[in-house]
């Protein structure tokens, strides 16, 4: 259990590093850009709900694909053609930015002065 608090306290300092850096704060709004994009989208076209239609563009952009849901009309099955690929270079420079900050955290975190 303090393993898991002291991942949790390690996480907080991850994210304020990441979210001083304007290249994060761009990434991150360009996937709440494309999940809402994606959301309206197949809620429009393939008339799923609202909830569907986010959490099929989650599993698109994650590249999950469970295949319980689908798009079935052809201008859907463009559209994600051109969604996916868009999406994993958006996902991609999230887990760098990512692994970019962890790396500076561990690099910081190993200096005298903790800083």
């Amino acid at each position: 259990m303090i393993a898991f608090f002291i991942l949790l306290r390690n996480m907080y300092y991850v994210l304020k590093i990441l979210f001083r850096q304007d290249e994060q704060k761009a990434v991150m709004f360009s996937v709440a850009f494309l999940l809402a994009v994606g959301m309206f989208f197949y809620h429009s076209v393939e008339q799923l709900s609202y909830l569907d239609a986010l959490y099929f563009s989650v599993m698109t952009l994650t590249t999950v694909g469970y295949g319980d849901i689908h798009p079935v009309t052809p201008i859907g099955k463009i559209f994600t053609m051109g969604y996916v690929l868009l999406g994993i270079g958006v996902i991609s420079a999230l887990i760098v930015n990512f692994n970019r900050a962890l790396k500076e955290f561990h690099l910081n975190k190993n200096k005298p002065d903790g800083k």
